[in-house]
């Protein structure tokens, strides 16, 4: 059983439960939040995670609004990689403040929970 903690912050309820099962199946130890200021709660209260996952698309705070807060934390949460997963078209300078913040941006579709469990795996070797 792998010790990787997760963290997926999204407030998609269908897709967050879709993720967290698919994840589990492969060992990992998946927590979530459906908010990201519960994500935030969870991570200042020194729940220490190896990867986040974060939904950009979410009422009251948004994703971006989470990496902006993340950057002025203290470590582990400010050098704790994201995977940003999200349905929205970004601009140039959206991409541009995800590069700089995240080690992937997945598009939501189809095939995005066949991708997500490789993309986790791939982004924690990489640590």
């Amino acid at each position: 059983m792998s010790s990787e903690r997760i963290l997926i912050i999204d407030d998609e309820h269908t897709l967050l439960r879709l993720s967290q099962i698919l994840l589990q199946k492969k060992g990992f130890d998946v927590s979530v939040s459906l908010s990201s200021r519960e994500g935030k709660n969870m991570l200042a209260s020194n729940d220490q995670f190896d990867i986040i996952i974060l939904d950009l698309m979410m009422p009251e705070e948004n994703g971006f609004d989470f990496l902006e807060w993340k950057d002025k934390q203290e470590e582990p949460i400010k050098s704790t990689p994201v995977i940003v997963n999200t349905a929205k078209n970004l601009s140039q300078e959206e991409k541009d403040f995800l590069d700089a913040r995240t080690v992937k941006i997945m598009q939501k579709g189809v095939h995005f929970t066949e991708m997500l469990v490789s993309e986790v795996k791939s982004a924690l070797e990489d640590q």
